[in-house]
């Protein structure tokens, strides 16, 4: 379903493209306790993860959407929908040349490599639901 944007002018047809790529993760649409269980399977999370994401979809579910302070275009919103995990499998890349070409275009397409070169100098790229590039300076990096 789509909705008119009326406070917006945007250009969507600069991002309205895709590539046929095979996932090797695909959690499918919509949002369950079985998708985040799909989720933390597939990443091998700690089982306090698993219940930590729980809790927040039970939160989530309980909550009513804030149309109050958003507006009522979140009503338009079908989380059925949604794809919640959708990934490659690939371990992150820390050299743009080792990206696959398919998802270099995506972003050479978007204008994100120029910005990285540019701006950033550093900058993780993400695609569907995986980090695919990292390569951050490490001046902005901090110890946890």
């Amino acid at each position: 379903m789509s909705y008119p944007t009326t406070s917006l002018d945007i250009d969507r047809d600069i991002g309205n493209f895709f590539y046929d790529l095979k996932p090797a993760c695909d959690a499918g649409v919509g949002l369950t306790e079985q998708t985040v269980d799909y989720i933390a399977d597939v990443k091998g999370e700690p089982e306090w993860i698993r219940e930590f994401r729980k809790n927040a979809y039970r939160v989530f579910k309980s909550k009513p959407l804030p149309t109050h302070w958003a507006g009522d275009e979140l009503k338009a919103i079908d989380f059925d929908l949604i794809r919640y995990y959708l990934a490659s499998g690939e371990a992150t890349k820390r050299s743009w040349e080792d990206v696959p070409k398919e998802i270099k275009e995506t972003f050479e397409r978007l204008g994100i490599p120029e910005s990285e070169r540019k701006f950033l100098a550093g900058v993780e790229a993400q695609f569907d639901s995986e980090a695919v590039y990292s390569n951050i300076k490490r001046r902005f990096r901090t110890k946890v």
